[in-house]
């Protein structure tokens, strides 16, 4: 992709987007399908499974590290119930048992070599995220080294610092509800706040930082979007996956007979790996979704 080709996207507006490039729906869905495999994203997705297992542990531990300075009581157990309502039992159970182990055990030098871990760990997963979606909008000329490790790191405590605000909203959310609704009185209101506070921070969380990965991680000027087709596809098939996998894992699949004690270390990959299809499946659509209204600028009907 040359340079004059990255300046007509970056010159794609919100209006061209929702409308698709001008494909059709049915045009959308077996294009982004067939990039898909075309990209190979799914050995990216892969990738990001590895390095995001590599990258959780690390992220628990100077998460857990930062809520201790924090005068807020309760935000452990929030996150805790965030964990046991959105993952399986055996894998909540895994991680339940892995922040018990940090709260015991937590020491400077722990948490100086989580931090250490933490950031070669976020680096390589926003690097391993950087070249799928490069490969997504077929870019020549990739950032150099040095300047693509430096924006990976920076993204890596981006979002660690957006996991501490949406688990301080876990918190305080329901507080802010409650007051709300002591002085506001509106059906739609009271079922918004009441039942949806957790999923709202959830999905809030999500469509942010999905937002910023596909304005800043792809080695293209793009204009910066907070929500796009993509960016909407990721939160909506997140949110279905997590409720359909956890149902799948406790009633269907048995992976603790078939694994045994690494039961839950499998769940949980392949967990982060449907994640990570889901991620770079957004990231597709949003660059068929360019690459048609690119086209259609330029005055070419046929398909991509």
């Amino acid at each position: 992709m040359t340079e004059q080709e990255q300046i007509q996207l970056g010159k794609i507006g919100f209006r061209a987007m929702w409308r698709f490039g001008g494909l059709t729906p049915w045009d959308l869905i077996y294009q982004s399908v067939r990039g898909y495999n075309h990209h190979r994203l799914s050995a990216h997705s892969a990738q990001f499974a590895y390095y995001a297992i590599f990258t959780l542990f690390p992220l628990l531990m100077v998460i857990i590290a930062c809520v201790a300075q924090l005068p807020i009581k309760g935000l452990i157990l929030s996150m805790e119930n965030a964990i046991n309502q959105g993952l399986p039992s055996n894998v909540s159970k895994m991680l339940f048992d892995q922040i018990s182990d940090i709260q015991h055990k937590t020491t400077i030098s722990l948490i100086t070599g989580g931090v250490f871990l933490l950031s070669l760990g976020g680096t390589r997963l926003f690097l391993t995220m950087g070249t799928g979606l490069d490969a997504v909008f077929e870019v020549d000329r990739r950032r150099t080294f040095w300047k693509s490790s430096g924006l990976a790191l920076l993204l890596t405590f981006g979002v660690l610092i957006l996991l501490l605000l949406a688990m301080i909203l876990l918190v305080i959310g329901p507080e802010l509800a409650r007051l709300l609704l002591a002085n506001f009185y509106a059906p739609w209101l009271h079922l918004l706040l009441s039942a949806g506070t957790r999923w709202s921070v959830a999905c809030g969380f999500m469509l942010i930082s999905t937002s910023v990965i596909y304005w800043a991680v792809p080695s293209v000027k793009l204009p910066w979007k907070i929500i796009t087709p993509g960016s909407l596809f990721v939160v909506i098939s997140w949110v279905i996956m997590l409720q359909g996998f956890r149902i799948y894992v406790e009633n269907i699949a048995h992976y603790n007979e078939t694994y045994g004690t690494l039961g839950g270390f499998i769940v949980l990959l392949v967990w982060l790996y449907l994640t990570g299809a889901i991620l770079m499946m957004g990231g597709e659509i949003n660059g068929v979704i360019y690459r048609a209204a690119k086209l259609k600028a330029d005055g070419v009907s046929k398909p991509i």
